[in-house]
This record gives structure tokens, C-alpha cells and sequence, in this order.
């Protein structure tokens, strides 16, 4: 059973497999900076194409020639990201570094380490102060969202679609510009890219990004040689953070969207299998208002049904047969959520999918985790039936994916990306076990190293799909890593819940914005700025406000110093404990009432249902 750890590549190519030739992107570029263009050099022997971006006129085009660059100030870039207009004018982002993850079937994937954001005005001087503040503001959101782990890329391997959506295209899918054939509900950049995306010329150099997570890793288990992958992408139809962004829209879109790929490649045969996770698809909020945990409301519409069946009947358009689990509690706020859900489950009246709402928190009470086989016993005929996508090495198709699990939690974060691993790991050793790498009824747990490396590549997925949703990492992952909760994976967790907090409340405003700056939700307008009513950004929170936090901290410490210092009798030191407590706690009352005009909020483009 020995194991070992080889360096990160592929195991076998699918293009060479399939004879296609494929439409790749340049993966080393010199830009080149003068005073009226930007001029982008692919760094390949007698290219012919070189993309000339006029910073007056704003044109873009494809010169047959390399114009003239002398004085100009030069820079190694990696790709385009796109260009975002500002109130300065626009753009241009580009990738300064780049960290190769791995490879797929032959093709390199990378991940997103540094930026640069560019201006094609050469200085200020055309805007007034308050235009100023607000375009440096804008481009600290811009910055904010490229600095949010982790954006992922590849010069020759469309990294939006999943190994089945793949097999089946036309000889054209693959001579199209990776930015028209992409699957847009992953493509992050797609707005930033428009410019580009006009004529074919200027598309081949549009470098797709997606937003998730990637992990590849190669390794040998009993002199077989395999590649193990995850690939989690995350959807621009209504992104956004925690609490602001939740349940489901009129297009039948919901919050939290990630399809997550489990690769494995072998030497004669490549395997992947998907899940996907969503917010509960119904209408309502959780908006945060200084509560730890802020009232969740299903909000009153009669479009429920509408959405829901929108959102399901595009699922089942990508994956076939749907088998939903719903992971919240059955009581409480949440059990309310859960019932909306099963209503609207069983008013679709959809025989293809299946429901099972599994209260996580009360099955697996006082950290039973190993209640969840319950769960899995309920799902397991399901999960056969539905199987994974297979293709032989010669192009050979061994089987096809026919439904997906769809899971949630209230987050669809940390209970949900536990259920996930767990099917995840029933899928790997069933996988590998047809293909004789490991013994029938044999567990990956009896393979050290595979073990290590699924547990931690799940747990890692878990981390950045929470840090980009929540801002901060998972909870629960100590049982993803290990296989079981511990008191320091408990004391991590009520850490990463108290920044949440903070996050949720304090920061998530600026952060929403950026996401909708950078997804082209809320586009500026050059005109911003000029009077201070007309930027969104101009509003601040009213000071009148800022006195209740300040005057409860101020109570407080009263109340302690009080408690503390002895007065001149007992009497007199409780009067005054009493009196300030009074004051904390009357404070912090009227502080969480209007707790809602306290928050960071969103100020740009909001895809929040109200009442």
C-alpha cells in the first residue's frame, strides 16, 4: 500500500487524445507604456499581432507591426484581466505574477498572485477634488476584490467547463476565442473583457478568470500513477457576501452558487465527478443589524414558485436529474426556511428531482459526526444511479454523469462543505476501486498520504469558498482535516465566528460594492463627483449615529471602573455600578434597534429584497 508524492503535471493529454487543435492564449506578454498608447508585445518568436490601446481615444486594435516604442517604460505582464472605467477614465488590469497550480490533461493552470491597475489618463488634473477622493475610493474596491483569494486562469484549457460539458462540442467550440465559448455564469472577468470582446482579433487576448478554488496534486498508490483535482467555481449571477446577498432572484439565480469538479486521472482513464451548492431557493433576507445572529425572514411574494421552478429547470439543463439536501435546522428561524423550501419542493411537483432535509445540528449534536452515515445511507442508491462522467484515453467514453447533489446550509458553507467531502470520498474510492487501483470495499483512509490529501484539499476548498463568501475561513473544518472534531477545532470556530461578526457588520458594504464594480452590476460614470450628490459613494454614516456605540462603550467602562475601584460605602459603589449598568445595557438596546442604519451598506447596485 505504499504511496508516494510526485511533482504536480498530467498524466495524459485529452487534446492530444481527441486530435483537436486549440484557439491558446499567449502566456508571457511586454507591455509597453508611452505617453498616448499602451502597447501589448506577445513574447512569442515572429508574432504578427500586437494590441495597441490609444489612452485619448480609448480605440483598441490588432497592428500587424510593432509601432514605434522607444522611451517607453516596459513591464513583464502574464495576461489581461480587462478594463474597468473609473471616474478618471478607464483601466487596464493586467497580472504581474502568476503561481502555476498544476496541470489538466496537459494544460497548465494557474492561480492569480499580483496585479496592476493601470490608467490610461496620464494625471488627475481633469477632475475636482471630490472626483478625486471618489476614483481613488472606487479603485481601492476594485483592488479590494483582486486581493479576495483565489482567481484562477489557463492559456489552453477552458477552465469554466467540467471534463463532461467539454466532450461534447463541435470542432469550432475549440477554434473560439476562449472568451465567447467560456461558461459564462463562471466568468468572472466577463464585463472587464467587453472591450476585447468586439472582434475576434482583440478577443484572443481576453484571459478568462475564474473565482473559487484549484488543487492538483500527483501522487503513485500501489505502482499506479494518478492525478488528483478540485476545482470549485463560483458563479457571477448574484454574488456577493453573507448577509447581503442571500436566497434567490427573479431570474431563478441564487446566492453562494459553486460548482465543484472532483478530478482523478489515471494512466488509461480520466474520471470527474460534480456537485454544486446554492443559497435556499426562495425569496429572503438575513441583513445584518448588530444581532450575532440577524433575523431570517422568508419575505411575502407570490413569485416563490416562479423562481424556484426558473432555477431548477436550469439546473436540470446542465446536470440532468437533481437530488436536493437541505442541511438547516427544523426549528427555529431556519426550520421556517427549511419548510418554505420542502413547500415549494413538493408545489414543483417535479418527479426527476428528490428532497432530504437532513437537521444537521441535531443529528450530529455533541460532535456525533459519525451520525452522518445516516445521511448517507438515505442518499447512496441516488448517488450510484447518478454516477460520474468517465473517458478512456483513447476518447472512448466509459460513462456519463446523469444528476447532481445539490447541497445547503443556511450559508452553504461549513455543515454543507462536510456533506460534500462525504460524498466526494464515497465517489474517489468507488472510482478507484473499478479501476483496480485499490481494493473492492478498500478505503482511501487505509492510503496515508491520499488520505492527507483529500481531507486537506477538501478542508482548503472549504476555507476559501468561506473566505470569499463570509470573510473568514470555514468552521468545522478540524472534521474535514482529521476526520473528527476536536475542543482547539471548537475554540477556531468561535474565533472565525466573532470576525464574521465584525466582517459581516463593519466591512461588508465596501466589499459588496466592489463585487458589483467589478462584475459591471453598478457602472461609473465620468460625470460622478462633480457635486457631491452625485457619486453613491459620497454618503457617510451620519455622525448623529456614531454617539450610541460610543456612549455604551463609555457606560461600560464606567460600570467596570465602578466595579473595581471601592466607593466610600457599599452602598454608594452599587448605586453607581447599577446606574451605569442601567445606561450600558439601555444603550445597547436602542443601538441594536436602529442597528440596521449602523452597518456598512451596500451603496452601489443592491440585489437585496426588501419588504
Amino acid at each position: 500500500m505504499a504511496t508516494s508524492i510526485g511533482n504536480d503535471s498530467a498524466i495524459w493529454s485529452w487534446s492530444d487524445a481527441n486530435k483537436r487543435q486549440q484557439l491558446n492564449i499567449v502566456d508571457n506578454y511586454t507591455l509597453h507604456l508611452l505617453s498616448d498608447y499602451l502597447i501589448i508585445q506577445p513574447m512569442v518568436r515572429d508574432t504578427k499581432e500586437y494590441l495597441v490601446i490609444d489612452r485619448t481615444s480609448e480605440e483598441i486594435q490588432v497592428l500587424s507591426s510593432l509601432p514605434n516604442v522607444d522611451g517607453a517604460v516596459r513591464r513583464s505582464i502574464h495576461g489581461i484581466i480587462g478594463v474597468i472605467n473609473l471616474i478618471s477614465g478607464p483601466n487596464l488590469i493586467v497580472i504581474t505574477s502568476k503561481q502555476r497550480m498544476g496541470d489538466i490533461n496537459g494544460h497548465a493552470i494557474y492561480k492569480v498572485q499580483t496585479t496592476d491597475i493601470i490608467p490610461y489618463a496620464r494625471n488627475m488634473s481633469h477632475l475636482n477634488e471630490n472626483q478625486i477622493k471618489y476614483n481613488i475610493k472606487y479603485l481601492s474596491m476594485i483592488e479590494l476584490v483582486l486581493r479576495t483569494e483565489a482567481f484562477y486562469f489557463s492559456y489552453s484549457y477552458d477552465i469554466t467547463h467540467t471534463f463532461q460539458r467539454l466532450q461534447h462540442p463541435s470542432q469550432e467550440f475549440y477554434s473560439t476565442p476562449f472568451i465567447e465559448r467560456a461558461d459564462q455564469r463562471f466568468l468572472w472577468n466577463r464585463y472587464l473583457l467587453s472591450p476585447f470582446s468586439a472582434n475576434r482579433t482583440t478577443a484572443q487576448f481576453a484571459l478568462p478568470l475564474i473565482h473559487g478554488f484549484v488543487a492538483l496534486h500527483t501522487l503513485n498508490i500501489n505502482g499506479r500513477s494518478l492525478s488528483y483535482g478540485l476545482i470549485s467555481r463560483r458563479s457571477t449571477q448574484r454574488a456577493g457576501t453573507r448577509l447581503f446577498i442571500r436566497g434567490i432572484d427573479d431570474d431563478g439565480r441564487v446566492a453562494n452558487y459553486v460548482e465543484t469538479e472532483q478530478i482523478l486521472q489515471l494512466n488509461d482513464i480520466a474520471c470527474s465527478h460534480v456537485q454544486i451548492r446554492g443559497s435556499v431557493p426562495c425569496y429572503w433576507t438575513q441583513l445584518p443589524d448588530l444581532r450575532y445572529k440577524p433575523k431570517v425572514t422568508v419575505l411575502p411574494s407570490n413569485n416563490h414558485l416562479i423562481a424556484f421552478r426558473q432555477h431548477f429547470e436550469e439546473q436540470e439543463h446542465y446536470y440532468g436529474k437533481i437530488f436536493l439536501i437541505s442541511l438547516t435546522n427544523h426549528h427555529g428561524a431556519e426550520g421556517k426556511l427549511n419548510a418554505k423550501y420542502r413547500e415549494l419542493y413538493e408545489q414543483s411537483q417535479n418527479k426527476k428531482n428528490k428532497f432530504e432535509d437532513f437537521d444537521f445540528h441535531k443529528e450530529c449534536a455533541g460532535m456525533r459526526y459519525d451520525r452522518l452515515t445516516i445521511l448517507l445511507a438515505r442518499i447512496i442508491a441516488d448517488l450510484d444511479d447518478y454516477s460520474y462522467f468517465a473517458i478512456s484515453k483513447t476518447g472512448i467514453l466509459q460513462g456519463q454523469q446523469n444528476g447532481v447533489f445539490r447541497t445547503n446550509c443556511i450559508d452553504c458553507l461549513d455543515r454543507t462543505n462536510v456533506v460534500q467531502s462525504l460524498i466526494a470520498k464515497r465517489i474517489l474510492e468507488e472510482q478507484l476501486q473499478r479501476n483496480n487501483v485499490i481494493q473492492y470495499r478498500e478505503s482511501i483512509d487505509s492510503y496515508k498520504q491520499l488520505s492527507s490529501i483529500f481531507k486537506n484539499v477538501w478542508a482548503d476548498n472549504a476555507d476559501v469558498i468561506s473566505l470569499q463568501y463570509a470573510g473568514t475561513g470555514a468552521l468545522k473544518t478540524d472534521y474535514t482535516r482529521t476526520g473528527q472534531r476536536s475542543a482547539m477545532g471548537l475554540v477556531k470556530d468561535g474565533y472565525n465566528s466573532c470576525v464574521r461578526y465584525v466582517l459581516n457588520n463593519f466591512y461588508d458594504g465596501f466589499r459588496q460594492d466592489g463585487i458589483d464594480l467589478f462584475l459591471g452590476n453598478y457602472r461609473v460614470s465620468s460625470d460622478e463627483g462633480r457635486t457631491p450628490e452625485s457619486c453613491p459613494i459620497s454618503k457617510e454614516l451620519s455622525k448623529k449615529f456614531l454617539a450610541l456605540p460610543i456612549t455604551m462603550f463609555l457606560a461600560f467602562s464606567m460600570c467596570v471602573i465602578n466595579l473595581l475601584i471601592p466607593a466610600a460605602s457599599f452602598r454608594e459603589q452599587m448605586t453607581y455600578v447599577l446606574f451605569w449598568g442601567a445606561a450600558t445595557i439601555s444603550t445597547l438596546a436602542i443601538t441594536i434597534f436602529w442597528g440596521q442604519e449602523l452597518v456598512d451598506a451596500p451603496k452601489l447596485y443592491s440585489k437585496v429584497k426588501r419588504d
